[in-house]
């Protein structure tokens, strides 16, 4: 599945805490790691930890800092205007926290989903990234981004992409050849395809910062609230909500791999973000489903426009959400 220097036994496993997406794709790997009798060690913060604490309560758990980013913008230099600073301090915390948990657990190998300062010289270091390119329509902005992208990917050993050569789901996010080592693993998912008859209309799968994931969710009520069609919603948080739900849906905080996995697949049609990890879970489970971008999230807006007519996925912008009964009857 993926290659690692000989006498790799002990593993550090950090997922960065961004939506639940980070977490969940790492555990198709964090399995397979398990199945070659490495001792794996997982490390994150916030909703990350929790789930994965619940998917593996054997292994040891270690905290790390929190990026805390926050989706108050509707533009990408908005948001990297308003979350460089806690993002930085976050990087350089866990940067100095792993030469700590280096020296006391003393791991083979550390692999980092997207957490930027989890690396170190003397420890071969993994990165798992997708986004190995940074769009933006400021050509200027573009380049700034893409240069401290790059650099920090660099300082990897080698960067891990969760697609196939081609970039077939990622597109041209996963293609930069200013990145020095990288290799393509295939498309990652913990959930398997069963062949079920369908329970449920529509399924909708909320995940990702907030204040984004409740203002989608807050819509997705008002949009569905007086239909009458069975409606499932899985709100990819455990906070508690004020709101109160559609007597005829079917809700949910966060759900296990395996329970999710029996709803996606007897669902006919699937409502969600167009987060790289929801995409290539419906991919695999060969699942028709209505993409939507966060607003002011380039990547997701790219991977949006790029899947739109593909594999069964229709994209729709938060502002046109009048639409979706439309593309669902």
């Amino acid at each position: 599945m993926v290659n690692l220097p000989s006498g790799s036994n002990k593993i550090i496993f950090a997922p960065l805490n961004w939506g639940l997406g980070h977490a969940t794709r790492s555990i198709p790997l964090i399995n397979y790691l398990l199945s070659q009798n490495k001792e794996v060690i997982i490390a994150s913060d916030g909703e990350a930890l929790g789930l994965l604490r619940e998917e593996f309560p054997q292994l040891h758990a270690v905290l790390l800092p929190g990026y805390n980013v926050k989706y108050k913008g509707s533009s990408l230099f908005s948001i990297v205007f308003r979350n460089s600073l806690n993002v930085l301090l976050a990087i350089i915390q866990e940067h100095l926290l792993l030469k700590k948990l280096i020296v006391k657990h003393n791991p083979n190998v550390v692999i980092s989903d997207s957490r930027f300062g989890f690396w170190n010289k003397k420890v071969y270091s993994v990165i798992i990234s997708h986004q190995l390119k940074i769009p933006s329509k400021s050509k200027l902005l573009s380049s700034f981004v893409n240069t401290i992208n790059a650099y920090l990917i660099n300082r990897f050993s080698t960067c891990w992409i969760p697609d196939y050569e081609n970039g077939k789901l990622s597109g041209d996010l996963s293609k930069n050849k200013k990145i020095r080592s990288k290799e393509y693993i295939g498309v990652l998912s913990r959930l398997k395809k069963e062949e079920v008859l369908p329970k449920n209309k529509v399924t909708i799968i909320l995940s990702g910062p907030e204040p984004a994931r409740t203002k989608l969710e807050e819509k997705l009520i008002s949009t569905f609230s007086k239909d009458q069609f069975k409606i499932t919603l899985v709100r990819g948080t455990n906070n508690l909500s004020e709101r109160t739900f559609p007597q005829h849906w079917n809700v949910f905080n966060r759900l296990n791999a395996s329970k999710l996995n029996t709803i996606i697949n007897s669902s006919e049609i699937i409502i969600s973000r167009s987060g790289y990890t929801s995409v290539m879970d419906y991919y695999l489970l060969n699942k028709k489903a209505i993409l939507i971008p966060t607003p002011g999230q380039s990547e997701q807006e790219y991977l949006g426009a790029f899947l739109n007519g593909k594999f069964g996925f229709v994209t729709l912008n938060e502002s046109d959400l009048s639409k979706l009964k439309k593309l669902i009857n």
